[in-house]
C-alpha cells in the first residue's frame, strides 16, 4: 500500500512539474466537446479557478472574444464555435491556427490559438485548443513580411544538389510568376529567361542563373547577384534584382529571391546622366563645343595606353588671328573661331577627335591611320577649307592657319610629347610663310 501511495505522489508530482512547464509556455489548454458545446479547463493562466471545470463552449468564448480587437473577435467567433469546429472536424481537418490580437495597457498583443482535432472510439469529436502568448514571433513575422516578402516579387528555395525548388512567397501583382514547385530549375530558367527577360539580358541571365554558376559564385563571394531587364505586361521595361544567398551550404540548399530595382535602376541612370553632362560641360569649350585643354589632352592619352596603332596628332594656329580682333573686335574673332571649329569636324573624317587648347590654337587627333599621307592629306584639307573663310568687312586679311602634324610611334608614344613635336612643326610652318602644314 505504501508503494502504491508513493506511485501516485509520484505521478502528482510529475503532473504538477508538467503543469507548471505548461503554464510557461501556454495561457490556456482547452478540450471542447463541440457535439455538446462544452469545454473543460486543463490550464488556464488567467482564470486559474476554472482549471477542471466543465463550462459553456459558447460562453468561454464570448468571455475571451470581449477582450480582443474586433477583426479578431469576428474571426474567433467564426472559426471556433462549437459548429465550425465540429464541421473542421467532419472534414477530417487536423486542426486550424489563429494569430489573434488584443489590447492590454495600451500595447497590441498577439496570440496564437491552434487546434488538433481527435475522433473518440464512441465516433464522436474531441478538439483539444492551445492559446499561446506569440508577440516575439508576431514581431519576427512581421519583420520577415515587411522587409522580405514584400520588398520581393517571389522568394524560393533552391535544392541545387537536386535541381529543385519550392516557392515560400510570391506577388502576384508583378510580372508573371515561375511554378510554386519545380523539379527541374535548370530548365526552368531557360523557359523563363525565354518569356519575360529583354532580349539583351537573356544570355547573360541563363549563364548566371546556372546552378554550377551560382555555387561557383557563392563559394568566390558569398553571394551571387544579378541584373536585368524585364517586359512586364502592366508597366512596360522593369529593372530586377536577383540575389542567392546559401541557407545550408553542405546540403547545397539555396535562397533567392527577386526584386523590383526599377526606381533604383532608373534614378541612377538619371545620376549617371547628370554626371556625364557634367564632365561634358568641365570638358567642353563653351566657344566652340570642342574638347577644351583638359578634355582633349585625356582622352587622347587613354587612347594612346589602350591602343598601339599608328595615329597622327595635328596642331593648327591661325594666322592673323590678333589682327582680326583688333580691327573687327573679338565678336567677330570668337565668329572665326566657331567656324574654324566646325572646319575640322567636317574635314578631319569619322572617329576623329577635335579640341581648341588656347584662344586661336586647335589640336586634331587621327588613330589607327593607314600612314602619313593620310595625316597629310587631312591637314591639307584643313589648311584648305580655312583659307575659303570669310568675315564681314574682313578687307585685306586673309584667313589662313599653319599646321604642324606629329605621328605616333616616330614622334612618341604619349599625348605631351606628340603635341610638342606638333607644335614645334606649327611654329615652323608659320615661319615659312603660313598658310601650310609641316610632318
Amino acid at each position: 500500500m505504501s508503494e502504491a501511495f508513493e506511485g501516485r505522489a509520484g505521478g502528482m508530482a510529475a503532473y504538477q512539474e508538467l503543469a507548471e512547464a505548461l503554464e510557461e509556455r501556454y495561457f490556456a489548454i482547452l478540450r471542447v466537446e463541440p457535439e455538446a458545446d462544452q469545454v473543460l479547463v486543463l490550464q488556464s493562466v488567467d482564470n486559474p479557478e476554472h482549471m477542471g471545470k466543465t463550462l459553456s463552449w459558447t460562453a468561454h468564448l464570448e468571455r475571451y472574444g470581449a477582450f480582443l480587437a474586433e477583426p479578431a473577435r469576428e474571426k474567433t467567433m467564426r472559426r471556433l464555435s462549437a459548429r465550425a469546429l465540429l464541421e473542421s472536424c467532419r472534414r477530417g481537418e487536423k486542426g486550424i491556427s489563429l494569430n489573434l490580437d488584443y489590447v492590454r495597457g495600451g500595447r497590441t498583443n498577439w496570440v496564437t490559438v491552434v487546434t488538433r482535432n481527435r475522433v473518440q472510439k464512441d465516433g464522436r469529436f474531441r478538439c483539444f485548443v492551445f492559446v499561446r502568448q506569440t508577440n516575439e514571433e508576431h514581431l519576427r513575422q512581421r519583420i520577415i513580411d515587411l522587409y522580405v516578402y514584400n520588398t520581393c516579387d517571389f522568394f524560393i528555395c533552391l535544392d541545387a544538389r537536386n535541381n529543385s525548388y519550392v516557392m515560400f512567397s510570391g506577388s502576384e501583382s508583378d510580372t508573371p510568376l515561375p511554378p510554386e514547385i519545380c523539379d527541374d530549375y535548370e530548365a526552368l530558367v531557360v523557359d523563363y529567361t525565354r518569356d519575360f527577360v529583354v532580349p539583351e539580358d537573356r544570355e547573360m541571365v541563363i549563364r548566371e542563373m546556372r546552378t554550377a554558376r551560382v555555387l561557383e559564385q557563392l563559394e568566390r563571394h558569398g553571394v551571387h547577384n544579378i541584373y536585368f531587364g524585364v517586359e512586364d505586361p502592366v508597366r512596360g521595361y522593369t529593372r530586377k534584382q536577383l540575389r542567392y544567398q546559401y541557407y545550408d551550404r553542405r546540403a547545397q540548399l539555396i535562397l533567392f529571391s527577386r526584386s523590383d530595382v526599377t526606381g533604383i535602376y532608373l534614378e541612377e541612370r538619371a545620376r549617371q546622366k547628370e554626371l556625364r553632362e557634367a564632365r561634358r560641360l568641365a570638358e567642353t569649350d563653351p566657344l566652340t563645343g570642342l574638347y577644351n585643354y583638359g578634355g582633349i589632352g585625356r582622352r587622347i592619352s587613354r587612347i594612346l595606353e589602350e591602343d598601339a596603332a599608328p595615329s597622327a596628332l595635328l596642331f593648327l594656329d591661325l594666322d592673323n588671328f590678333k589682327q582680326i580682333n583688333d580691327s573687327m573686335g573679338h565678336q567677330e574673332g570668337d565668329r572665326l573661331l566657331r567656324k574654324v571649329s566646325r572646319v575640322l569636324q567636317m574635314q578631319s573624317g569619322e572617329g576623329a577627335l577635335q579640341g581648341r587648347v588656347g584662344g586661336d590654337e586647335f589640336v586634331v587627333f587621327l588613330r589607327r591611320i593607314r600612314g602619313r599621307e593620310q595625316a597629310a592629306d587631312c591637314a591639307r584639307r584643313i589648311c584648305e577649307a580655312v583659307s575659303r573663310l570669310s568675315l564681314p568687312e574682313n578687307g585685306s586679311l586673309p584667313i589662313s592657319c599653319s599646321i604642324g602634324v606629329a605621328l605616333a610611334p616616330e614622334d612618341g608614344w604619349d599625348y605631351r610629347t606628340l603635341c610638342m613635336a606638333a607644335d614645334r612643326r606649327a611654329y615652323r610652318a608659320k615661319a615659312q610663310g603660313k598658310n601650310r602644314f609641316l610632318l
